[in-house]
């Protein structure tokens, strides 16, 4: 830039000085003519001279130096103005250079896109439509072989099924040939052996009805000897507990001054001295109490029935005897049982002989 501005200013400058330089050459011939030709006359009115001020000169170039700078500076200050505004136009004209080339660019591939999708879709198309043909002449291909296999397949199956069925009739026939004749064999030879096996089994039977037979009467005479042995011991046992029983009753009896004989003595009335009824209703409330503590009644069988009991019982209370004497027989069975379970109460020595044997109206509760 500096090299041009010194380009610029160079060429004035001489040309300036060039025509000063004629200029004052000028001043000076002039100057020297009219000195020679006028150089001492006196014509009686005026001498003529020309004087040429240097320091005029000096400002006078100066000044034109000055106009000549400061038009140099508006025609930078203009150059810079133009070169500005032929850099922006520049600059703008690439911008819009840019955006013509970016929108053509932008078009053109908008249409590349657009003509490679319309391509595209028509190959796809065409893709297609041969595929269809393709697949529509495999499908009739195929049902043709499928066809030609389905009438191919139909007449080996129809050759296959007729000589399937001749020889399914001859080996029936073999077999049942073959059956009838193995039927007979077997049948032969299950009559044989059923007719042996019949003749062992009733070998067999008779020989096990004979040991049977043989065994039940061993049985039977060891069950025999067995109930005679044990009514032998249990009739043995019942004298024993008699003659025990007798001999404690003769015991208590002579304990008790011969009250129980049955025998007038004099202590007779004194046996019913001192006992009231209330206490003998008492003693046979709670042998029923008893009794019913052991007794079973389910969802109450046996309500509104009765049972009468004679009971027999030593002076401690041990039960000696139990009998019914009358009432319901299933609810006289059950209070049987009953009282043979229970726990019968130790009466009063002045009650013994009162409640000893004694009658319950048993009722169940």
């Amino acid at each position: 830039m500096s090299n041009k501005l010194n380009s610029k200013l160079s060429l004035p400058v001489i040309i300036s000085i060039l025509l000063h330089g004629i200029l004052i050459i000028a001043l000076g011939y002039k100057f020297v003519s009219d000195t020679g030709e006028n150089y001492g006359s006196i014509n009686g009115n005026s001498i003529d001279a020309i004087m040429i001020d240097p320091s005029v000169m000096t400002e006078q170039y100066q000044r034109q130096l000055q106009t000549q700078v400061n038009q140099q500076k508006a025609d930078q200050k203009t150059q810079e103005l133009l070169d500005k505004q032929i850099k922006e136009l520049a600059e703008k004209a690439e911008a819009e250079k840019a955006a013509a080339e970016k929108a053509a660019a932008e078009k053109a591939a908008a249409e590349k896109a657009a003509a490679e999708k319309a391509a595209a879709e028509k190959a796809a198309a065409e893709k297609a439509a041969a595929e269809k043909a393709a697949a529509e002449k495999a499908a009739a291909e195929k049902a043709a072989a499928e066809k030609a296999a389905a009438e191919k397949a139909a007449a080996e199956k129809a050759t296959a099924e007729k000589a399937a069925a001749e020889k399914a009739a001859a080996e029936k026939a073999a077999a049942e040939k073959a059956a009838a004749e193995k039927a007979a064999a077997e049948k032969a030879a299950a009559e044989k052996a059923a007719a042996e096996k019949a003749a062992a089994e009733k070998a067999a039977a008779e020989k096990a009805a004979a040991e049977k037979a043989a065994a039940e009467k061993a049985a039977a005479e060891k069950a025999a000897a067995e109930k005679a042995a044990a009514e032998k011991a249990a009739a043995e046992k019942k004298a024993k507990q008699k003659a025990e029983q007798a001999k404690k009753d003769k015991a208590l009896n002579d304990l008790l001054g011969g009250l129980t004989s049955g025998t007038p003595s004099s202590g007779g009335a004194a046996s019913r001295k001192g006992v009231s009824d209330g206490e003998l209703d008492k003693y046979k409330s709670l042998v029923q109490n008893a009794i019913s503590n052991k007794f079973i009644n389910p969802p109450n069988v046996y309500r509104g029935k009765t049972c009468e009991l004679q009971i027999q019982i030593a002076p401690d209370g041990l039960l000696l005897n139990v009998t019914s004497k009358g009432g319901d027989a299933d609810l006289c069975r059950e209070a049987l049982a009953a009282t043979k379970l229970a726990a019968i109460p130790k009466p009063a020595s002045s009650l013994y002989n009162e409640v000893k044997t004694m009658n319950i109206e048993f009722q169940p509760k």
